[in-house]
């Protein structure tokens, strides 16, 4: 209890002869020194850190640490001496900031010693090696699966270097995260405490196989293909038939102007009417011709649809198209 009463009084009072006193009121004497180098900016920056360096001394004796660091973080900006340093780890260390205490400890004690001010360097010795023993390690591991995953500690990846190493670690929680093309991602949250080693082994466990679907992409794009190649093709036997009708009722038309004009056994028949006869036999032509395509093409566009729609089912369709032809034929073909 009295070694801390010595510390706080130390640090109030001390502090505020080294490190105002000393390091900040010899930068004006530097700046003069240095001649037309010197700016009355140069003046009134160091007049500001003075004023926030006592602030932030008597914030640290009510227990505001956190506002202390704030101001001592802006003295150090304008001269880092190894007073601030010492007093910005402190906050630091009550803020439980260990990791970041212990950095700033160093630091005050290697410019300490730089410049020789030993009442600061024993006072850090002591402090940094109290410290040390209170820091948490960290031991990150590679375990199945890990050998060429990416590891990250609290988002900071690591190196091959620092795995299976102690690193300090702030105590509370962290979360390590690793990654690796063919494994499913890794995540683990964990808590440590002041003088605890926590060891993290990171495995990973391989991506499920993709599950094989019962009707393979391919089949089932067939199917869809064949169906609309059915439906276009009967649609043509469909447009055929029609086209036949019509070229048909044309005959019919025409045989019965030669029936008015050549009598039933045309017989008759005047030389003017000859364009008639041959405009009727291009009827029957074409009407015989669009019939049997219209004909198949009904037939093989019913077919297609049908395979198409059990695409499941191995079925193997023949095509007559000469006896659709001859039907059609015998039935409705006839001379002219």
């Amino acid at each position: 209890m009295r070694r801390v009463l010595g510390l706080k009084y130390w640090l109030v009072r001390s502090s505020l002869v080294l490190c105002a006193g000393a390091a900040l009121a010899g930068a004006p004497n530097t700046a003069r020194a240095q001649g037309s180098s010197a700016t009355p900016a140069d003046g009134d920056a160091i007049k500001l850190a003075r004023e926030q360096f006592s602030q932030a001394l008597s914030l640290q004796t009510g227990g505001d640490w956190a506002g202390a660091l704030a101001l001592l973080k802006e003295v150090a900006a304008v001269k880092p001496t190894p007073q601030v340093r010492f007093n910005i780890a402190i906050c630091e260390e009550r803020l439980g900031r260990l990791v970041a205490a212990l950095g700033d400890y160093e630091l005050a004690a290697s410019d300490a010693q730089a410049e020789k001010s030993d009442q600061v360097g024993q006072e850090v010795e002591s402090r940094l090696e109290a410290l040390k023993a209170r820091v948490p390690r960290v031991v990150v591991q590679r375990g199945d699966g890990a050998d060429s995953a990416t590891i990250s500690l609290d988002g900071v990846s690591l190196g091959d270097s620092v795995l299976n190493v102690p690193l300090p670690a702030d105590p509370g929680p962290h979360v390590i995260e690793a990654k690796a093309l063919g494994f499913r991602p890794f995540k683990q949250s964990f808590r440590v405490a002041e003088q605890q080693t926590a060891t993290i082994l990171v495995k990973l466990e391989p991506e499920p196989a993709a599950s094989v679907p019962n009707v393979p992409p391919t089949a089932r794009a067939e199917s869809h293909s064949m169906r609309t190649i059915g439906f276009v093709v009967g649609g043509v036997g469909i447009a055929s038939l029609v086209g036949s009708g019509a070229l048909f009722y044309l005959r019919h038309t025409t045989i019965t102007d030669l029936d008015k004009q050549c009598g039933a056994d045309r017989q008759t028949c005047p030389d003017s009417e000859r364009s008639t006869v041959d405009r009727g036999k291009l009827y029957t032509t074409l009407g015989d011709v669009t019939l049997a395509v219209g004909a198949v093409g009904l037939a093989v566009g019913a077919a297609l649809v049908i395979a198409g729609g059990h695409s499941s089912e191995q079925a193997s369709i023949s095509i007559a198209p000469g006896a659709a032809y001859a039907n059609a034929g015998a039935t409705l073909l006839g001379r002219f």
